[in-house]
């Protein structure tokens, strides 16, 4: 599953250059990375509050550059992680790095 990230859509509706969209998609995804090594972690020790900060980051970030289904899925583990609910937080995770690893600039 690619997902493609539309830079003069997004430069569009952030009214920005398309520069400036470039340089925040790859700190986008360079810190969303960081935040996948932290959630995975700590969905492996069961620490709900860091899976609920990873999580916020990833759904803030994505949310900036308006990757919308990035973003709701993030929201949903930190929802979810808030509550300490118990649900399948290694599945989610898979299913957020998946999207993550397939981001291409199309």
């Amino acid at each position: 599953m690619n997902t493609n990230i539309d830079l003069q859509k997004i430069a569009h509706e952030l009214d920005f250059d398309i520069e400036d969209v470039e340089m925040l998609v790859d700190v986008f995804k360079e810190t969303a990375q960081e935040s996948l090594v932290k959630m995975k972690e700590a969905i492996k020790n069961n620490n709900f509050e860091d899976i609920f900060t990873s999580a916020h980051s990833i759904k803030g970030g994505a949310a900036n550059i308006t990757l919308n289904e990035i973003s709701s899925l993030a929201e949903d583990i930190e929802l979810n992680a808030r509550a300490k609910n118990s649900i399948d937080y290694l599945e989610k995770y898979n299913k957020l790095e998946n999207m993550l690893s397939n981001l291409n600039i199309g």
